[in-house]
């Protein structure tokens, strides 16, 4: 499933893409400047960085360093909340669409509860992709401000 919904659905499924991979390297080199890890754990780590290819395979990279990713709770948070949301969505409409062919037309009282439930959706993503575009790592090591 290649969609729209995977950071969703399959936040460790996503593929790394160059910004991912950038930070990830930050992460590590901080790692190192902090203790956390050693030089040649360093390079061993970079190089599982170099072959993975998807954010769930981060979880490899970053064994043993705090706050690298989102911890599993939140993806699994994430993950939850947005098939309830979808469910919810796709359920409360054909209830919707049911009453309206019977003449039961009213407004979409549904948005309450899936916008609602959107914005719960909303704060987990961006919880959760916090993790992997953590700009002050990448602050200290540049000296710039990167979006």
């Amino acid at each position: 499933m290649n969609t729209i919904l995977d950071p969703l659905l399959l936040p460790d499924h996503v593929e790394l893409s160059d910004t991912d991979r950038r930070a990830a390297s930050a992460k590590l080199e901080s790692a190192v400047r902090q203790g956390t890890l050693t030089p040649p754990q360093s390079l061993d780590r970079h190089d599982l960085l170099d072959a993975a290819q998807t954010r769930g395979e981060l979880r490899q990279v970053f064994a043993g360093v705090d706050d690298a990713l989102p911890p599993r709770s939140l993806t699994v948070a994430l993950r939850a909340t947005t098939a309830v949301w979808l469910i919810s969505c796709v359920v409360q409409f054909a209830v919707w669409l049911s009453l309206a062919f019977f003449g039961h037309f009213d407004w979409p009282w549904w948005l309450y509860s899936d916008i609602g439930l959107g914005l719960v959706v909303g704060i987990l993503w961006w919880m959760h992709e916090s993790y992997h575009r953590k700009n002050a790592v990448l602050r200290q090591l540049t000296g710039s401000i990167h979006p």
